[in-house]
């Protein structure tokens, strides 16, 4: 029979020993029983002798939600209830003959189980009152490195907005390279190598792996961070998890208004770069000492951000729902170079809404969706009379990104002992890129940094992605020892892509000096002015599927060891623009071992370490650039002026061979030549261990290890064929694992048909691929206790190789699995050494303090050391005739491996904000200032690491900054809840 808790119980708890027994034995644990979505309960019922109590009755219940469950204690006086929705439980035990003990407040967060030790007492009492939580500090039977952080504790901390900046609070967690946009590097991987979910649903791009979807940042409930040692439930990443909730309705209806506003003139700009070496000075296109090289000067960022949202009951206890609406008004402006400004209008409106239906007691179904689907405008400005004034307007560009998505959850409670979850949904995502000028060719001269011609966006783009999505999921609780869970999961991704240079055809004019040699191998016999003209053109529709079983066991060995043991096996597949399969990866066996020790029998330390392997797919990227009928060619003339349309005057003198980039000719090619035909998954090995114990009630510290070890690459290479005495016969393109040998179908002869080739590693001539990743976490913690908090984290680490993995931080490129590196074995002489992500020391130190209880100041302090940087040169010195395009770790005839420029300064930025919160009866209102970097550092972040702009021609911007800190900026927030 169900019972009522609209009232809540009353009494007092006397008996000091059980209360303090109660709450000691409350605690957030066993994530691997607990999804990325909802949470778990488990424990058990015992006398206050510590025998245990079979058949007592056990009430899970949240009564603003109509959530109630009854259990009851097995044999042995346990119970387990799994898949139990994100949020706040009242606990209530009771059994004849003796008192019944409730338990308030227990909190359920993202992907968390709260396991119970419930001590009863004999007696007539009909019920007692234990008021309160008492989380326990040490989570003694967890295995999994994990940030949980809930919306309330976000509005503690001066945070940005952002899906990242939440991340960047976990340990192991480094800013990525501001071209990738706002992203972060976990455990030394690529920023491209992470995975982000949102109420179950994948919102990763899977394009090119940064960054997803993005939905209202008010709507955010609760967020899970996992850096390390997760479960067989989830994978495709190598790098982070980030798995979300959002809010819900309750059976009491709520309304709220919240704006926030961000406003230019609290907002500083960082500083200008300048020459420090003459180029030419002095001739008409030369740059002097003191000339401006990158211009931040005429920057600014405004934005204003209104949420309208609702909650509450269709039917009580039955059905809820949440809506938010989130009008955007943001305005940037950059200038681009020394005579190009742009500024952006972004003011397309996102909005969310969640249905959530309690079928009965033991099964729900949620229906969700949302938009981010936004055009925002660039428009652009020159500098027609080269005085610093941006008079000229040079027209506006479109930019259409994000879309329409949905999904719809069942979770049910089939028994007391077993559980499922089963999902479907849609992630949709745009990326197009149009003007009313895209008949007009792109021309632009680098000698003045300025445009030539009418143009306004380089590439035409008109991209347009979706996921399909489903997955199963059971929760077994077998007995006293065993609690199973396993399930299925798939995606369907299509990328539809059409993308080309404005007006079909790119001009770029660049002088070089004598003996510069160009990306062709073309040599310059005297200082010369030269045009480049790049035919780029890609389309086509490419698909991927990729699905997974897995199973885990938590084995409960003893009273004080845990082990949880569990094994994925992923398949990839990936599709040529004729839907022919040309990467089909089966069985790739994950398995994921964690073990904890709670040394002293009481809850107050432990011993723990995982150990498992993490594969990641082939990025639809891959399918796009490989894949279809891609042309890229560039050729080079001496240049004879510009027409009164900025276009060159003639091309008659060229100058070398056509180059062709990545065999793009515009044919496509057979899908047996694409990819090795053993042809291995890209994955990462980690092995964890840590140790964490209780100071007090509300102090804990740990001290964690990690090794990550990336034990394969896919990325594509080249073979060229040659003849006897040493000439070109063809060259192919193909995915491969970096330092194996290759299989592949090759039409050598030009007679229509493929023949097979094998080769080994030493006659591909590229190296074995390493990424390798140490670090040592060290965090001390103090829990809010509605007076203070704090958290402080320092993390050495050391990332190094000669691959960063799916994106290149050294020249920005994001061509996921498609990098520069590997194109030819001369790229990867001098590769290895520390890689970008190497920070090797970040301290993180955050909190919040409560003035009054309405007065809050929280806290956000980031120290970190710099990044590696390294010359890069245009050439190949040791055998220039290897050379055909890239970065290379000579310049001149000087080599410089990786990092071989030591690295940038360290960084320091505090953050603070100020809170005040008016309570009106049942009414709130909000008000609240967060300054960002507030003492308005500006270290630069990175250096332009090309050394030279062709072969034996110096870069005068070398080593000048091209970025620095986020200058300091002050951000205003007023809401009104009833």
């Amino acid at each position: 029979m169900k019972k009522s808790f609209s009232n809540s119980f009353k009494g007092s708890f006397k008996g000091s020993l059980t209360a303090v027994a109660v709450a000691m034995t409350l605690s957030a644990s066993m994530p691997a029983m607990a999804d990325n979505v909802d949470g778990a309960i488990k424990g058990s019922v015992v006398s206050a002798s510590g025998g245990s109590l079979a058949g007592a009755t056990i009430t899970i219940a949240d009564p603003s939600k109509g959530y109630s469950r009854i259990l009851e204690a097995d044999e042995n006086g346990e119970f387990n209830l799994n898949t139990v929705p994100v949020g706040k439980y009242t606990i209530t035990v009771s059994k004849p003959g003796f008192q019944q003990a409730q338990i308030n407040d227990v909190i359920i967060g993202v992907g968390k189980t709260a396991q119970l030790s419930v001590p009863m007492t004999e007696g007539d009492v009909e019920h007692i009152g234990v008021v309160g939580t008492a989380i326990r500090a040490v989570d003694v039977s967890s295995t999994e490195s994990s940030l949980n952080i809930s919306s309330e504790e976000l509005d503690l901390l001066p945070i940005a907005r952002s899906v990242t900046s939440v991340a960047l609070l976990a340990p192991g967690a480094t800013e990525g390279d501001s071209r990738f946009g706002d992203q972060a590097s976990f455990g030394g991987a690529s920023v491209a190598e992470n995975a982000y979910y949102v109420n179950g649903l994948n919102l990763t791009n899977f394009r090119n792996g940064l960054g997803g979807a993005t939905i209202p940042f008010t709507a955010y409930d609760g967020f899970q961070v996992k850096t390390g040692g997760y479960s067989s439930e989830f994978g495709r990443s190598t790098g982070g998890l980030i798995s979300a909730v959002t809010k819900s309705g309750t059976n009491d209806f709520h309304f709220g208004v919240q704006t926030i506003y961000s406003p230019a003139s609290l907002t500083e700009q960082a500083p200008n770069s300048v020459y420090r070496q003459n180029d030419r000075c002095g001739d008409a296109d030369g740059q002097c000492i003191g000339d401006l090289y990158v211009n931040n000067g005429g920057d600014y960022s405004r934005s204003l951000e209104t949420n309208i949202y609702a909650s509450g009951a269709l039917i009580e206890d039955k059905l809820f729902f949440y809506g938010i609406y989130t009008a955007r008004d943001n305005d940037t402006r950059n200038d681009d170079s020394v005579s190009t400004l742009s500024v952006e209008k972004d003011d397309d409106p996102y909005y969310l809404a969640r249905i959530d239906w309690n079928i009965n007691d033991d099964h729900q179904l949620m229906l969700w969706g949302f938009s981010d689907k936004r055009t925002y405008s660039e428009t652009i400005y020159n500098d027609s009379n080269d005085d610093g004034n941006f008079d000229e307007q040079g027209g506006v560009a479109y930019h259409t990104r994000g879309g329409e998505s949905y999904a719809l959850r069942y979770t049910g409670n089939l028994t007391d002992d077993f559980s499922m979850s089963a999902m479907y949904g849609v992630v949709k995502f745009s990326e197009t890129d149009y003007s009313d000028f895209d008949d007009c060719p792109v021309g632009y001269d680098a000698d003045t940094a300025s445009r030539t011609t009418c143009y306004v966006t380089t590439t035409v783009g008109a991209n347009e992605d979706k996921r399909e999505q489903m997955r199963l999921d059971f929760n077994w609780y077998v007995g006293d020892n065993h609690t199973l869970k396993f399930g299925y999961d798939s995606e369907t991704n299509t990328a539809n892509a059409a993308t080309l240079n404005s007006g079909g055809i790119y001009y770029y004019y660049r002088t070089y000096e004598a003996g510069s040699q160009l990306p062709n191998g073309y040599v310059l016999p005297e200082t010369m002015k030269t045009t480049r003209v790049r035919n780029y053109e890609n389309i086509g529709e490419f698909e991927v599927e990729n699905w997974a079983i897995y199973i885990e066991d938590e084995w409960a060995v003893t009273d004080t060891v845990t082990l949880n043991l569990g094994l994925r096996n992923d398949s990839f597949t990936n599709y040529n623009a004729e839907g022919d399969e040309f990467v089909s990866i089966d069985n790739q066996i994950a398995p994921r071992l964690g073990a904890s020790w709670d040394i002293n029998g009481d809850g107050e330390s432990k011993l723990y370490m995982t150990a498992g392997r993490y594969y990641l797919p082939v990025a639809a990227n891959t399918n796009i650039r490989l894949a279809g009928a891609e042309t890229y060619i560039q050729t080079w003339y001496e240049y004879e002026g510009l027409n009164a349309d900025g276009t060159p005057v003639g091309l008659s003198n060229q100058l070398g061979d056509p180059a062709i980039s990545n065999g793009g000719d515009g044919t496509a090619k057979a899908s047996n030549t694409l990819a090795d035909k053993n042809l291995d998954p890209m994955y990462n090995d980690e092995v964890i261990v840590g140790y964490q114990a209780q100071i007090n009630d509300d102090w804990s510290w740990g001290i964690k290890a990690t090794y990550r070890d990336l034990g394969n690459q896919i990325d594509d290479g080249s073979y060229i064929f040659t003849d006897e005495d040493g000439n070109y016969l063809g060259e192919n393109w193909f995915l491969f694992n970096p330092g194996s040998g290759a299989t592949f179908n090759f039409d050598l002869d030009g007679d229509g048909v493929t023949e097979e080739y094998s080769f080994t590693a030493e006659e591909l001539g590229y190296p074995d691929a390493k990424r390798r990743y140490t670090a040592v976490d060290l965090t001390i913690e103090k829990t809010w206790d509605k007076v203070w908090s704090l958290k402080a984290l320092y993390t050495w680490s050391h990332n190094y190789g000669n691959t960063e993995g799916f994106v290149k931080s050294d020249n920005g490129q994001d061509d996921a699995g498609l990098t520069q590196d590997w194109d030819y074995p001369y790229l990867m002489d001098g590769a290895y050494g520390n890689l970008p992500a190497d920070r090797r020391h970040n301290i993180k130190v955050y909190g919040a303090f409560a003035v009054t209880e309405d007065f809050l100041i929280g806290a956000n302090l980031n120290i970190a050391s710099g990044r590696p940087w390294t010359a890069l040169g245009a050439g190949y010195t040791p055998d220039s005739d290897l050379y055909q395009y890239g970065d290379t770790y000579w310049v001149g005839d000087r080599y410089f491996p990786r990092g071989s420029m030591g690295t940038t300064p360290w960084t320091a930025r505090l953050d603070l904000n100020f809170t005040y919160n008016l309570h009106i009866q049942d009414q709130k209102i909000r008000f609240a200032v967060d300054v960002f970097n507030v003492f308005n550092a500006s270290t630069a972040t990175r250096y332009n690491e090309v050394a030279e702009i062709a072969a034996n021609d110096d870069s005068a911007s070398f080593g000048l900054a091209q970025t620095y800190q986020t200058p300091r900026r002050v951000q205003f927030t007023a809401s009104y809840d009833f």
